[in-house]
């Protein structure tokens, strides 16, 4: 394949309403700026009529909420405000971001446009603890003005802090809508022929994307790069290293698609051709291959209503899911046998409207709310965007059973939107945001996904990729990116492959440690009940002691238990058995130095690997003469009883076996 270069003009993506100029006040004598640029004072800014008192910096918590931020107008300063130097035509609104003392802080701010008539907005003496919020308070105007906007603060008590104004007229006119971007897909039917996209990660703490095949980088896969994502990961910035052209087609009368890279070679195409046995994806230069990869350059793509996206290959290679793989040192992308590795998602170039009337408003995705309490609520502040229109937004939804609107209108240059939502179930929730204006219409979806918690016997029950939530779990086993864990009800598999990072979500943790709040997907993987993580766990301060369960039979309902087998013989083969226990493969997958030889008891955890029972070793005791001469403390020769086939002491609220050994009690 012949390698060449080409040039692409990057694009920057300002989002900006339509006809809204938003002022950020910077010191007392009313010195501004309008994004990131500070006004020269001559020809934008504000003139000053009246200096307030000083300006404040303030600061943003946690939550993002702004405190103590603007120019403060006390009451020896009462009075003080400045004049535009710009004119503005058909002033319909004006937003005043301000903030006040803690529980003290009162007075009225005016706003003049040209020659017309002022208007008053009071300020009364905020809530206890309340005032230092910043937040907005709007002058509606019913029939528009235009000229000089004037405005004036009267302070009767404390200090009133102005942060910002906003000014929405038909000055201005940036759009959102006057650059490309590239917009997360939702939904398959999204995906044009021809499409220009960029492979995306699928998790909020990755900032990577999939780079351009390089053979000198490797031949097996295709390297990640650094990414530049918006906060809500609904875009993402253009990058030349990252974009591939979409194609759809027909094979074998179903529609699947197909990924060239046309921007550095002649002819090259997104393949899957490892075989039998590797993980591999690469570039060549043909779709088909009759005698070892069949279609391996055609794709099926199925993507979920969070943008989480299945790539999936149609020719004869075992490995076939496209997906990040966050582990490996550099990270990189790469096909796998199965969904074992950090999901992926597509961004689509969408190309720049200009002039024509248009809404757009993001896709809003609360994730997985667990549902510890009778009713979860919660919501969240999105932007809608509006280009050229000539009525106000009607909001509304398709549904409304689970969601609710702050409002149900919004301004036509856009403006903010608060979702919330009340869920008593368990349930994957969806609903349609419909925003309208005249004959112009938007839809937006709404998802949500609420677990409960369940126990470990609840949770092997349910469907691959389904999403559990087990509340209260004990580590009996961590070995790299296996955590066999357990309650009361069972055992079970976190197979953990990380946040996307690199960063592995069990690191640190060890034996006995018990974790809370633990949230994946689960899957049946041959047997293995497993769960893939996909939020960070509560581990409790202190551990507990944990202890392998005796058993004297094994079979598939074992899988993931942390078992002791008595008076255990090791063959040199490595063949486990006593006299109940028939012949289990034992390996040692844990690095433990496992040996043959007859023992008091061995530990382990009880795979399956290929459909077979194996042992995976924790630990060997060797039988030996001593170990017949324990003393147990308090012994009363009355509680020697026998469970599940084994003789147990009962001494002191504690069991033990003949041996002297601690006895777990399931």
């Amino acid at each position: 394949m012949k390698i060449f270069t080409t040039t692409i003009c990057t694009l920057l993506c300002c989002y900006i309403f339509a006809g809204i100029t938003t002022y950020n006040f910077l010191s007392e004598e009313w010195k501004s700026q309008v994004d990131a640029t500070i006004c020269n004072g001559t020809t934008d800014g504000w003139i000053c009529d009246k200096a307030a008192h000083s300006y404040t910096e303030g600061y943003t918590d946690a939550q993002g909420r702004i405190y103590s931020r603007g120019v403060s107008v006390k009451t020896s300063t009462t009075g003080a405000g400045a004049t535009s130097i710009v004119e503005f035509e058909n002033v319909r609104m004006i937003d005043i971001n301000f903030c006040q003392n803690t529980s003290k802080g009162k007075g009225s701010i005016f706003v003049q446009i040209g020659e017309n008539t002022p208007h008053e907005l009071v300020i009364n003496r905020p809530k206890k603890n309340q005032g230092q919020y910043n937040r907005d308070t709007t002058i509606q105007i019913t029939t528009p003005e235009t000229g000089k906007i004037r405005f004036w603060v009267n302070c009767t008590e404390n200090a009133i802090n102005i942060n910002t104004i906003s000014i929405r007229s038909n000055n201005n006119g940036s759009s959102p809508f006057t650059t490309d971007t590239y917009q997360l897909v939702t939904h398959a039917n999204q995906l044009q022929d021809m499409d220009q996209i960029i492979i995306g990660v699928h998790s909020p703490n990755a900032n990577k994307i999939m780079g351009y095949y390089n053979e000198d980088i490797s031949v097996n896969n295709i390297h990640a790069i650094t990414g530049k994502y918006s906060e809500d990961r609904m875009q993402v910035a253009e990058n030349n290293d990252a974009i591939y052209t979409l194609h759809r087609t027909t094979l074998e009368d179903k529609e699947v698609f197909y990924i060239e890279d046309n921007i550095r070679y002649e002819s090259a195409f997104l393949v899957a051709n490892g075989g039998k046995t590797k993980n591999r994806l690469a570039l060549w230069d043909k779709l088909y291959d009759a005698s070892t990869y069949g279609n391996y350059g055609y794709w099926d793509i199925h993507i979920a209503n969070d943008g989480e996206a299945t790539i999936m290959n149609l020719g004869n290679s075992a490995g076939k899911y496209l997906q990040y793989n966050a582990s490996n040192n550099p990270t990189l992308f790469s096909c796998y046998a199965e969904l074992s590795q950090t999901p992926i998602c597509i961004y689509r170039r969408v190309e720049a409207l200009g002039d024509i009337a248009a809404i757009i408003a993001p896709f809003t995705n609360f994730g997985t709310i667990l549902l510890n309490e009778t009713v979860s609520t919660g919501q969240k502040e999105i932007t809608i965007n509006a280009n050229r229109l000539t009525e106000d937004i009607s909001v509304s939804l398709k549904h409304g059973n689970i969601f609710q609107l702050s409002t149900n209108s919004i301004d036509r240059d856009g403006g903010i939107l608060t979702i919330s939502y009340e869920v008593a179930q368990s349930g994957n929730y969806i609903d349609t945001l419909v925003l309208q204006s005249s004959d112009i219409q938007y839809q937006a979806t709404i998802v949500l996904r609420a677990v409960a918690p369940t126990t470990i016997e609840e949770a092997v029950q349910s469907d691959d990729f389904e999403m559990i939530y087990l509340d209260s779990v004990v580590v009996t086993k961590k070995y790299d990116s296996y955590i066999f864990i357990r309650d009361h009800t069972g055992s079970m598999l976190i197979y953990d492959t990380g946040d996307g990072t690199g960063h592995r979500y069990g690191s640190g943790i060890e034996q006995g440690d018990v974790l809370h709040q633990v949230v994946g997907r689960f899957r049946n993987y041959y047997g293995v009940p497993e769960l893939s993580p996909t939020q960070t766990w509560n581990v409790a301060k202190e551990p507990i002691e944990c202890m392998a369960e005796y058993v004297t039979q094994i079979d598939s309902s074992n899988v993931c238990q942390y078992v002791r087998i008595a008076n255990a013989t090791i063959s040199e083969e490595g063949i486990l058995s006593n006299t109940t226990i028939a012949g289990i493969q034992i390996e040692d997958k844990f690095n433990m130095g496992l040996q043959d030889g007859t023992f008091a008891y061995v530990d382990a955890i009880v795979m399956i690997t290929w459909d077979t029972i194996q042992l995976w070793c924790v630990a060997q005791e060797q039988k030996t003469s001593e170990m017949l001469n324990i003393e147990i403390p308090n012994v009363n020769r009355k509680y020697l009883y026998y469970n599940n086939g084994i003789l147990l002491i009962y001494s002191n609220g504690l069991h033990y076996t003949i041996l002297g050994e601690k006895y777990a009690i399931k």
